[in-house]
């Protein structure tokens, strides 16, 4: 109703580097956590409009039906091959707060979900969300360092305000309505 644009995170990392401006009005949808909820209830409506959106991935988890379900590693090739959701990574365990752990702790969550979403995907993931947007200078360097090409946060601003592609910002979905502000006021 507001003239929202949905784009993808691509074009989201492309406009990031210089390489394509975005719509006005461009919104990038991401969902965390691979929630089951999300494929039965959510997705049949993004099918039927066509908005493109991310899925970050906490591997680990995949096709773990305790607590509440997430989705398979069919599901998510499915949703891979159909290309509407994009699927990224968010840590193999999803820890608590990865400025917490070693640096082989670190390498072995960003690393290991990099290599296991790669390997059931047969593509590149070059995207990670930090765990509950917990991160700080070497949480950031060891996305870097693990393969990836954009990490995200959970800070609230624009995606436009990161100080660089290894802290771009985003916003939780409970606070839309202050993203929809902040990013007309620019």
């Amino acid at each position: 109703k507001r003239g929202a644009r949905f784009v993808s995170l691509r074009e989201l990392e492309d406009h990031l580097v210089g390489r394509r401006a975005l719509p006005k009005n461009a919104v990038a949808i991401t969902f965390a956590d691979n929630y089951l909820g999300f494929y039965n209830l959510a997705l049949p409506i993004l099918r039927r409009r066509r908005i493109p959106v991310t899925m970050f991935v906490h591997t680990d988890y995949v096709g773990n039906l305790r607590g509440r379900p997430k989705m398979t590693w069919a599901q998510l090739q499915e949703l891979d091959r159909e290309g509407l959701v994009a699927i990224a990574s968010q840590t193999r365990s999803h820890p608590e707060d990865l400025r917490r752990l070693t640096d082989a702790q670190l390498q072995k969550e960003m690393t290991g979900s990099k290599q296991a979403l790669e390997g059931r995907l047969g593509h590149e993931v070059p995207y990670i969300a930090y765990p509950n947007g917990k991160f700080d200078a070497r949480v950031a360097r060891a996305a870097r360092a693990a393969g990836y090409r954009v990490g995200f946060t959970e800070a609230q601003r624009p995606a436009e305000r990161a100080p660089n592609l290894f802290m771009v910002p985003r916003y939780v979905h409970t606070k839309y309505r202050q993203a929809w502000t902040d990013a007309t006021e620019r």
